[in-house]
């Protein structure tokens, strides 16, 4: 049974749905004793209302959780962060985030934070490959986020692993040993199904061939619901089928609550 999940949306940030106070109810039914908010970080200068929370919403955001906080004490913990991509140029602005919050996740989903015709989703050139990895490990590497989300993200629709893909995962393993960061197993991943690939059928994440280079590094792994609707919180079945999925690895699992 899950007792922990640190990785939640809220509708804020425009693809998740659903009231905080609903999923806050939902772990509680599902018998979770932390929920971590962590919906998408706003960004000062780039709004965009279909990936991520704007601006003006962060101080609501913050109010909202901080009073279920209060509201649900005597039944379960409930930590307040943000799941924020890293850019050097926003690094400031990362800082003043940080403070405001329990905890930052880091989930490198587009290049740039406008998101326009950025997104790691698609089917990735060898550039956007190893930008992705350049990325993550920049992020990894400031000390600021207490674990990366789906870190193999970039095989979302990527038909073959290729050499760039070995390369990321080896770079994103290496800096997370470095830094002692675990790596999530992404359940919302597990949820979308199996797809086809030219060597057989794979998560989208997690992905095998990607986890089977993160595991060489002896990584501490997270599992996390990334929640967009407060069911998704009930889905136990989902989070055994992706711990299956990987079990031949001999993953180093963190059973207990930690942030």
């Amino acid at each position: 049974m899950m007792i922990y999940n640190y990785h939640t949306h809220t509708k804020r940030c425009g693809h998740a749905y659903g009231s905080d106070e609903q999923y806050v109810q939902a772990a509680i039914k599902a018998g979770y004793k932390v929920l971590g908010f962590s919906d998408h970080t706003p960004y000062r200068y780039y709004p965009h209302e279909s990936a991520h929370m704007n601006w003006d919403q962060l101080e609501e955001y913050i109010s909202s959780i901080s009073s279920l906080k209060e509201k649900y004490k005597d039944r379960i913990e409930i930590r307040l962060g943000l799941e924020s991509e890293y850019y050097p140029f926003c690094h400031d602005d990362h800082r003043t985030l940080a403070k405001k919050v329990d905890y930052m996740l880091l989930g490198q989903h587009f290049a740039h934070p406008s998101g326009v015709g950025t997104g790691y989703f698609k089917k990735n050139s060898e550039k956007e490959i190893h930008l992705y990895a350049k990325q993550a490990c920049e992020g990894i590497r400031t000390g600021l986020f207490r674990y990366i989300c789906h870190p193999d993200v970039i095989m979302n629709n990527q038909p073959v692993f290729t050499q760039a893909c070995e390369e990321a995962a080896h770079q994103i393993g290496q800096a997370c040993a470095e830094m002692n960061l675990p790596v999530e197993l992404n359940i919302r991943g597990v949820m979308k199904g199996k797809k086809h690939y030219p060597d057989g059928d794979y998560f989208w994440y997690p992905n095998l061939h990607f986890w089977r280079i993160l595991a060489q590094y002896g990584l501490k792994v997270v599992v996390g619901i990334d929640a967009h609707d407060p069911s998704d919180l009930l889905a136990v079945d989902q989070v055994e089928i992706g711990m299956k999925e990987l079990e031949s690895l001999h993953l180093n699992f963190i059973t207990e609550p930690f942030i």
